[in-house]
Formats: structure tokens, sequence, C-alpha cells
């Protein structure tokens, strides 16, 4: 069997660090965004054939015919008009799902920690600079003990680590909390399937959320050990992380253990040419 190039859906399970991502070259979204990058740079791209984004371009062309058909066939085989009339009691149920999403009590913890998080960082400068002209003495000194310079490299990886996570976990969030609460109200047959899709992209989306909070609650750790005058709002910020987690695990049981493409588990195709 051979291997596709682009694993599908990876982009629905990720964190949006592309810079730290080892599948960017299997990600369809990140492969798009590159040819609109260059697109809006002024980059001529759609007739140079040299270029490996022309052939993208025509492989998601053959993509589209393949799935659709020729454009004129589906042009006449349509018997019915695009009503773009707005729909009020669709309307009225899309908002009130998004209020719904916004009050549930976990994603009112995420954003509280989002402005916690933020606040924090906009106010650590000042000690953040004594930690640094600290570690610039130790490193003048010939008494200093263990690596100065990766200790620095290593608060900076921290702060980055939080900066990164504290504003993707409450969007992330929202949308595992959504998709749960869309399950909730399917009935019927086909309401089933869509309800069985939904819980899986909210599992799948809770698992981000909870490797977004691991990672995030060691950085916390590790600047408690450098700012200890800071214990106070450095061990608050981490009881919401820690009852963000557990309320996470509560209302998502499948998040902890969902296999996600390619991150958790290789996809089929690639399963079939390791056997």
């Amino acid at each position: 069997m051979k291997k596709e190039r682009f694993i599908a859906g990876i982009y629905n399970t990720c964190d949006y660090w592309c810079q730290r991502c080892a599948f960017t070259q299997r990600c369809r979204n990140f492969a798009m965004g590159e040819e609109l990058e260059r697109e809006a740079s002024g980059e001529d791209i759609s007739q140079d054939a040299t270029n490996a984004a022309f052939w993208n371009r025509l492989a998601e062309q053959v993509r589209e015919k393949t799935i659709f058909g020729p454009a004129e066939a589906v042009a006449e085989e349509a018997d019915f008009d695009l009503d773009l009339t707005p729909d009020p009691a669709w309307e009225a149920q899309h908002e009130a799902q998004r209020q719904a999403v916004r009050n549930h009590p976990l994603v009112r913890l995420a954003h509280d920690y989002r402005q916690h998080a933020g606040t924090w960082l906009q106010t650590a400068n000042d000690d953040l600079q004594a930690v640094a002209q600290g570690l610039l003495a130790a490193a003048s000194s010939s008494f200093a003990e263990g690596d100065v310079e990766e200790e620095a490299r290593e608060i900076g990886e921290m702060l980055e680590v939080i900066a990164w996570y504290h504003t993707l976990i409450p969007t992330k969030l929202g949308r595992a909390i959504q998709g749960l609460l869309e399950q909730a109200d399917s009935h019927d047959g086909l309401s089933e399937l869509l309800a069985e899709s939904r819980r899986q992209d909210a599992h799948g989306t809770g698992k981000v959320v909870l490797i977004a909070i691991e990672r995030s609650i060691a950085a916390w750790v590790r600047l408690r050990e450098i700012l200890p005058k800071r214990e106070d709002e450095l061990l608050d910020i981490l009881a919401l992380l820690s009852r963000l987690q557990r309320g996470i695990r509560l209302a998502l049981p499948g998040a902890q253990n969902f296999q996600r493409p390619g991150f958790d588990v290789i996809p089929p195709d690639e399963a079939d040419d390791q056997a």
C-alpha cells in the first residue's frame, strides 16, 4: 500500500506550534499555509512547473475532481438554488450553543488561568532581569556550579511554553466542550453518527489541552524554584491548572488515552509498511 504524504486530520489535534512540530511535512494545513505565504509575498508559483508548490496545487485540483467530479457536471446535476437568507432559528440555536460553551465552568476556569498567566508575564520582567544578572555574575565567578548557559536557555524555554499555551488552552478547551455539548443533543440514527464524530473530536482536542496543561505545570514549577519571592502567585496559578486538569479528565474521560493520528499512533498505511 502506498504511503500517503499527508496524515488525515493531524491538524485537528495539534497545538499549532509548527516551529516545534516534527510533522509539518505531513500536514496539509501547513503545506497550504506555505503556499499562501508565498503568494502574499508576490511570488508567482501558479505557472512554475519547476516549483513543488505547482505540483501540490495540481494535486489539490486532481483531488477535488476525483471527489466531486468535473465542475460542469456538478453544475448540471444541481437542481437547487443556493439560499443565503439567514435562518433565525438556526442563528438562535448557534448563539445559544456559543453562550453555553462560554459559560461552561471549565471554559471559564481556562479563561481565568489565561488572565492570571498573562498578568504574571506582564509583571515579571524586573524579577526575571534580576535572575539574569545573577546568572551573569555566576558565569563570571570561578566558583560557578552547574551549566549557567544551559540554565539561562531553560528559563527561556519555560517562559516560551507558558506564553504559547496560556492562550491556546481556553481556545482548544472551548472547542472540546462544544463538541461535548453537541454530542449530548444527538438522538436519531444520523445524529448518532455525528455525535460519535464530535465525541472523537472533543476527546482529541481535550488531549491537546491536557498536554498543554502538563507542559505548563512543569514550566511554572521550574519558575517557582527560580523566583521564590513570587511563590504565592505561582502556587495560585498552579492550583488553577490543577483544577482545570482534574475537571477535563472528569468531563472528557476519553481524552487522556486518546490516540492522535501521527502524534500518538502510526497511520494505517505506515503500520502496514512496518509489519
